[in-house]
């Protein structure tokens, strides 16, 4: 006996009678009850043998996971490695003085945050696998060639193309997984991207601090941290070009059962997916839709909430008394804490398929470590606070961007809503390189309270958006038990069209 079980979409699906035979009255009344009682279930059902569907999962998890984790995860090494060379003696080659090494770090988010929104609506036209081989190729290319700049004008030049490449590549990687993933599999998932920008977080140091001690030739350690991290970036071309699959039903790595099975998940998702022709309408409604500017505000206060975290923890350690690469290790385990954190709260969030929960805890713990880092002039309170901070500070950005794909419908709505999400939030990052600046330390007072004020004005955002969405899918079911279907709604407006709250 075939074991199997229903794979239920989070929409409910009209079921019809066939058109076939001329019935008249009596197969629409069984139409619109078939469809009330699909409603009412809130799921529509495709029979799938689940011992194939988790094979399956298992070898997605297997090889997109890892491909895009390793992508993430010099992206974000590339752009946040100007802070070890910089202590390598970058500073001193370059005269970064004053406030131009503040100006290089904003300066990179300037291109990132408007190429956004195009490069997302583009990823179906370019095919994934093509447009991230060659961002990887090109941001590569961009990093190596930092390590042979001799000027503070090269450095911005090579800042400015950076984040041009790599502010294409997270909202295609976001953008992507929607198209491969269930909606209640797909914050998990998420978190594995953020996993990875944790581990460059722990770890970059350590790798920094490695590579400064490499004296070959005329170059300077700064410069072979440049030099060999992105000639590393390069794996991720063939990896991207050879192993992504633009379409899941089509992987290489499956068998045909499996494939059967993805086509049928597609299936099953079919409203959340939506059509595959690019359609003007879609990216317009995008830009009307409130609850993508409400999350885009949330996801703004997360950001900086993530960013000011990078910028200040190097110097609570440094307070401590530890120096050099002491003080690289010490970060690791904060950086862990927060990593650990958001994965165990994304499996938790998929598998009860609820987001706002975990979000408004997630901020209630940031705030209190902020709190602390204002009001305690003690150095073990404040490393203490930081193990606070990290477990909030992955948690909001991943998430809440994780709920905002579970409730947009329709693949270029999703792309531009996307776009649009992260355009806002990512513009935190020029912010934060201001008001963290070294003249405040080692208490940065004025920085930890507008990161305070950002957590709470995101906390609002959260609020404000279950309560909404919850409203929303309240007068749906009580449409649907009418039987009052409106057939001009289309997407996440559509009757049959639940919200993830």
């Amino acid at each position: 006996m075939v074991d199997s079980e229903s794979v239920k979409s989070s929409y409910p699906k009209s079921i019809t009678t066939s058109a076939q035979d001329d019935r008249g009255s009596m197969e629409k009344k069984q139409s619109v009850q078939q469809r009330v009682d699909s409603f009412e279930s809130g799921e529509v059902e495709t029979v799938i043998d689940k011992n194939i569907e988790k094979s399956a999962l298992k070898k997605m998890d297997l090889v997109i996971s890892p491909i895009i984790g390793f992508l993430y995860l010099m992206a974000f090494l590339d752009r946040s490695n100007i802070g070890n060379a910089s202590v390598a003696g970058m500073s001193d080659s370059l005269k970064l003085y004053n406030e131009r090494f503040n100006v290089a770090i904003s300066i990179f988010y300037v291109l990132y945050i408007l190429v956004e929104t195009p490069s997302v609506i583009l990823v179906k036209y370019v095919r994934p696998s093509r447009m991230l081989a060659f961002i990887s190729l090109a941001w590569s290319i961009v990093v190596l060639s930092s390590g042979f700049v001799s000027s503070y004008g090269g450095l911005i030049i090579t800042r400015l193309i950076l984040g041009l490449l790599e502010g294409c590549l997270f909202p295609a990687l976001s953008l992507y997984l929607t198209t491969v993933y269930s909606r209640e599999e797909q914050c998990q998932r998420l978190s594995y991207l953020f996993c990875a920008s944790g581990l460059a977080g722990a770890f970059g140091g350590l790798f920094a601090y490695a590579l400064e001690q490499v004296h070959v030739g005329n170059m300077a350690g700064w410069q072979w941290i440049y030099i060999v991290e992105g000639l590393i970036s390069f794996i991720g071309v063939p990896l991207s070009l050879f192993l992504l699959p633009d379409n899941i039903e089509k992987s290489w790595f499956l068998n045909p059962q499996e494939r059967q099975v993805a086509r049928l998940r597609n299936e099953a998702n079919l409203r959340y997916l939506g059509q595959q022709k690019f359609d003007w309408q879609e990216v317009r409604k995008s830009f009307k839709d409130p609850k993508i500017y409400v999350s885009a505000v949330s996801q703004f206060c997360a950001d900086m909430v993530l960013y000011g975290f990078s910028s200040f923890l190097p110097t609570i350690v440094k307070d401590l008394g530890f120096t050099g690469l002491q003080s690289n290790y010490m970060t690791i385990p904060v950086y862990v804490s927060g990593v650990l954190a958001f994965l165990v709260v994304a499996y938790a969030s998929d598998r009860t398929k609820i987001r706002s929960p975990f979000l408004i805890s997630a901020s209630l713990v940031s705030a209190v470590g902020y709190v602390i880092l204002i009001a305690s002039n003690s150095n073990a309170a404040k490393f203490t606070a930081c193990f606070i901070v990290a477990i909030g500070c992955y948690i909001g950005p991943g998430m809440n961007l994780g709920w905002l794909n579970n409730n947009v419908a329709g693949h270029y709505k999703r792309a531009t809503a996307i776009g649009i999400q992260q355009t806002i939030a990512n513009s935190s990052g020029i912010i934060a390189g201001q008001i963290y600046q070294s003249k405040s330390a080692p208490r940065y007072i004025l920085g930890h309270s507008f990161t305070l004020g950002c957590v709470l004005v995101g906390l609002i955002g959260y609020i404000v958006l279950l309560f909404s969405l919850r409203y929303a899918n309240n007068k749906r079911d009580e449409r649907c038990a009418r039987g009052m279907f409106d057939p001009t709604l289309t997407g996440d407006y559509a009757d049959d069209f639940r919200y993830f709250l």
